[in-house]
């Protein structure tokens, strides 16, 4: 038995690479950061022995989670196959529709199960959580330990079928007992957990706890304050300034930490500020260091919604007013709801983003009606403006690729089903949303690249939750989200950015995103068609007030405003 023992600790570590791969700050997975157990889960995931137990995002590893039966055949056969030969198939009635039903017949032809219902032992029990006497008697049986001469634990009786592999066990170095430091106890008829049964394993394989970086902390430094109702910042291509929108009408600029005197532009006497209005966007020509055209999304005096384009006077904090071309004017029945992100997405077009017209609810049904802008992500072509030359409302052109652009709805449309899209962002072509809800969910989309022409739901759905039943609530044809939180949590979505910056290389891919109301701040990666790596970060910041936006500099650094005047930066805290 000693041989066989050594043996499969040579081949399950020449089966190890010869340097394992640094790990991210805070390892593989986001749930075990901290536990006494958190080298050898590592130890066991970077040999295959563990995938997580979220599928398919498979980023957390539930350390207190009971370790089921049908688990322990996994974790035992992806450790020890093809070390263990395999003996006459068994069978067990009871694992036909269990997940590891292949685990556990293999469990059985090598010889470490008999079942769970002796004497006839045609059960395997899958689903039962497995105990720590019995998690002995796998381990024994599966590596033949067979010196007994070590245990002797004060809990377990003398007269326990389980106490010889207990004590071989323990004199095998495998198990240290259950009551730290002391020791005297080994708590045998507990359940083993997911951090527990890992360290076992990690023992037996004689693999090295892997202890990944501790995770950085998270700082929000202040910028700027005093800023009067700041909702968006943004910086041209290449640029370093960072520029403010305020709802009252005025863009200032921000240079080297510093409020530069004046704005950059003011128009405070041309924007409504009730309600929801206000200067709402801004976005830069991808070219606008050689032709020095921006945009604005504002709402109009009479409560429209306007995009105008102007151009930078010869003084670069300074716009020059005259400059004013109107490219869209889209009508609004209300206040609120009247979204206000503008964005060149990385095809060179300017993104649009409109809600339903307000008045709770959508009572004008607009975001399912393709007829109308409302209620939808537009795109435009703002470097031609041929396409309606006799409307003194629009002038843009209609890009080739825009899903209507053919009939069956507005040409502008690029996606539907939106209630109010309170911020958007683009990673690499694939667009982000953060689309307000009604009264008690909110939601992020994620659209990949080049997908035109999706429904986001509203009305029929908050969400992924049925709303209005008449429209039809089983989501056919829409698009739902990748993540949505109720209110119970927050009451009003802050869309963000995924980092691409370069001083927290730790969190390159992560989506950062807010709530108006809670100002929690939480990110997220998406990947594969799953939300991973889930993560708040309010024992970090705290919660910020009023999110009104996201931002990013010209080196990708996020930033965050916050509706009470001030602009923060996110950095590595300091110790």
């Amino acid at each position: 038995m000693y041989i066989r023992i050594v043996s499969i600790l040579l081949i399950v570590l020449a089966a190890l690479p010869a340097a394992a791969a640094e790990l991210p700050p805070g390892g593989s997975f986001f749930d075990d950061d901290g536990s006494v157990h958190e080298g050898y889960i590592e130890a066991i995931a970077a040999l295959g022995v563990t995938r997580g137990c979220n599928p398919p995002a498979n980023d957390r590893y539930c350390p207190e989670d009971p370790v089921t039966r049908g688990q322990m055949a996994a974790f035992l056969h992806r450790a020890l196959d093809p070390i263990l030969v395999p003996g006459p198939a068994v069978g067990f009635i009871d694992d036909d529709t269990s997940e590891f039903e292949a685990d556990i017949e293999w469990l059985a032809s090598v010889g470490v199960t008999k079942g769970c219902n002796p004497p006839g032992n045609d059960r395997f029990c899958p689903d039962d959580p497995v105990t720590r006497e019995q998690m002995a008697a796998f381990l024994v049986r599966a590596f033949g330990y067979t010196d007994a001469s070590g245990g002797g634990f004060e809990d377990v009786v003398t007269d326990s079928v389980f106490l010889t592999d207990i004590n071989r066990l323990a004199t095998a170095g495998i198990t240290k007992g259950c009551n730290p430091p002391d020791n005297t106890r080994f708590c045998p008829t507990r359940s083993v957990t997911r951090a527990e049964m890992a360290t076992f394993l990690g023992r037996a394989l004689g693999l090295t706890p892997t202890v990944p970086p501790v995770r950085p902390k998270l700082a929000a430094e202040l910028v700027v304050s005093g800023l009067d109702r700041p909702v968006y910042v943004a910086s041209p291509p290449g640029d370093e300034r960072i520029f403010v929108v305020e709802k009252a009408g005025r863009i200032r600029i921000v240079e080297k930490g510093s409020l530069v005197p004046g704005p950059f532009l003011d128009l405070t006497g041309q924007v409504s500020t009730g309600g929801e209005q206000g200067l709402l966007g801004l976005a830069f020509h991808p070219d606008y260091a050689t032709n020095g055209r921006f945009f604005v999304d504002l709402t109009d005096t009479a409560g429209d919604t306007r995009i105008i384009e102007y151009r930078v006077s010869g003084d670069p904090n300074l716009a020059r007013p005259s400059s004013a071309s109107l490219v869209l004017k889209v009508d609004q029945p209300a206040s609120n709801h009247n979204g206000g992100m503008i964005e060149f997405g990385p095809n060179g077009y300017l993104y649009v983003a409109l809600g339903d017209g307000g008045g709770g609810g959508d009572p004008q049904e607009n975001a399912q009606n393709r007829d109308t802008l409302l209620g939808s992500l537009l795109r435009l072509d703002v470097d031609r403006g041929d396409a309606f030359p006799s409307d003194a409302f629009r002038n843009y052109a209609i890009p080739v690729g825009n899903p209507y652009a053919g009939g069956g709805g507005a040409p502008e449309i690029w996606a539907i089903g939106l209630r109010n899209p309170w911020r958007f962002s683009f990673d690499g072509g694939s667009l982000y949303i953060g689309d307000v809800g009604q009264g008690a969910w909110e939601e992020i989309d994620v659209a990949p690249k080049g997908a035109g022409g999706l429904n986001y739901g509203w009305d029929m759905l908050e969400g992924t939750h049925c709303y209005e039943p008449s429209g039809g609530c089983d989501g056919s044809g829409t698009t739902l989200p990748v993540l949505e939180y109720s209110h119970a949590e927050g009451c009003s979505v802050t869309g963000g950015y995924v980092y691409r910056g370069s001083d927290l290389p730790w969190l390159d891919g992560h989506y950062f995103y807010g709530d108006y109301c809670s100002g929690w701040v939480r990110s997220f990666q998406y990947a594969g068609g799953a939300v991973t790596n889930e993560t708040d970060w309010t024992a970090d910041l705290g919660t910020l007030g009023n999110i009104s936006s996201f931002g990013v500099d010209t080196q990708g650094e996020l930033h965050i405003v916050t509706f009470d005047g001030n602009i923060y930066r996110l950095v590595e805290a300091t110790p």
